[in-house]
């Protein structure tokens, strides 16, 4: 675990937003335990007022790795939007890496390729991967989702594919700047009052716009 006793330097938050996780939440932080890196990360687990047990899961995680998870456990329902703003604003890390409780990482040195690929290229705002596409009910695994549907993701500019339907950046992959994030985004109450029918796709656009964005040719999380 990337994890030393000097905690004032942390390199990646990873924010994982968290809703009646209950059945998924345990995969999911056991999936970020597992990273192995060379640099602090911190886990902010921001459970927007869960009605099942998820809270309590949280809770025994947090006992279990104090150093490491940070709740954030709200006494009401605040709205997606709203906790994920709030996860990101109480976040130490120079990059957030997203993924939501009932998602989980399946690549134990996801942040590490992601944070090297960011240190040594500066015009790049964000990066993201393929995944496997998990169908719950029926116990189905699509592997390499992108690859499988011979979707073709670029890198660098592509503001402009991502505004077309078919664009392809799945959160529970992605790992970015958290300096543009809060610029051009979080600063932004005009363009975060929009009814976005998913928030990640505006974020997405807004990075787009003031760098590239690289895309991992390979199966980094499940879905």
């Amino acid at each position: 675990i990337g994890f030393t006793e000097n905690m004032n330097h942390i390199t990646v938050s990873i924010v994982c937003l968290t809703y009646n996780h209950g059945k998924y939440i345990s995969q999911a932080i056991d999936s970020f335990l597992m990273q192995k890196t060379n640099f602090d990360f911190e886990i902010v687990l921001a459970d927007d007022a869960s009605k099942d047990n998820t809270r309590k899961i949280i809770h025994d995680y947090k006992k279990k790795y104090p150093h490491l998870i940070k709740p954030i456990l709200r006494p009401e329902n605040i709205g997606a939007t709203n906790n994920e703003i709030e996860a990101v604003n109480k976040s130490r890390g120079k990059y957030i890496a997203y993924c939501e409780g009932d998602d989980y990482w399946t690549d134990p040195f996801k942040l590490q390729k992601q944070v090297d690929f960011l240190e040594t290229h500066p015009d790049y705002g964000l990066v993201h991967g393929d995944v496997n596409i998990l169908h719950q009910e029926t116990g189905q695994l699509t592997k390499a989702t992108n690859k499988t549907n011979k979707i073709k993701i670029p890198s660098g500019n592509i503001y402009d594919f991502l505004m077309l339907p078919s664009h392809s950046i799945k959160t529970m992959t992605v790992c970015l700047r958290k300096d543009l994030l809060q610029k051009y985004y979080l600063s932004d109450r005009e363009i975060m009052a929009k009814p976005w029918r998913m928030i990640d796709i505006s974020i997405w656009l807004m990075i787009a716009r003031h760098a590239k964005i690289h895309y991992m040719d390979e199966v980094l999380a499940a879905y």
